[in-house]
């Protein structure tokens, strides 16, 4: 055996001393990945349901700090009106997310005072992994190691719309 696995099991041997109640699922899960985890009491579900909420509200108002505005939209255009930034989202040339019956749209998606070039297709891929709103925008936003940390809207801005669109079906697969 190596030494980093011998380190390794008698760390996890003096965590299981420690703390059995929270490493034996744990190893539990790893001899038996298809086992389930024990069920969580009334407690702890309340407790996970009410971190996802302030989770998704502080996810929100990040995005409304960060996003154009549909007046702003109209301005960035050119003047546009409203009804054709709203027709540009139905058609999936803009990606708008919707909060509280206002429409946001995310700053990677233009460059240049216009839309990025390739963003339809884009739309596309994402709308094709099922990927909207906040988690289609975490997933533009994701950073890419192999890319040396740019992310698919990196690609997007750069110009290199088909491998922005293999990281969105990629990364999206497993969002």
């Amino acid at each position: 055996m190596t030494d980093g696995r011998l380190a390794l099991l008698t760390a996890v041997k003096q965590r299981l001393a420690d703390d059995p109640q929270h490493v034996v699922p744990t190893l539990r899960l790893l001899v038996d990945p298809d086992a389930l985890a024990e069920e969580a009491d009334d407690e702890s579900l309340s407790l996970a349901r009410t971190l996802n909420v302030h989770r998704v509200v502080a996810l929100k108002r990040e995005l409304r700090e960060r996003s154009y505005s549909t007046a702003q939209v109209c301005e960035l255009l050119g003047g546009v009106s409203r009804q054709a930034v709203s027709s540009r989202v139905a058609n999936r040339r803009l990606f708008a997310i919707d909060i509280s019956k206002k429409s946001y749209f995310p700053p990677w998606q233009f460059a240049a005072d216009r839309p990025v070039a390739g963003l339809p297709e884009v739309i596309a891929a994402l709308d094709e992994l099922g990927q909207a709103g906040l988690s289609a925008d975490a997933l533009m936003r994701t950073s890419l190691p192999e890319e040396g940390g740019r992310t698919p809207a990196d690609l997007l801005a750069a110009g290199d719309v088909e491998r922005a669109i293999h990281y969105v079906r990629a990364v999206g697969g497993g969002f």
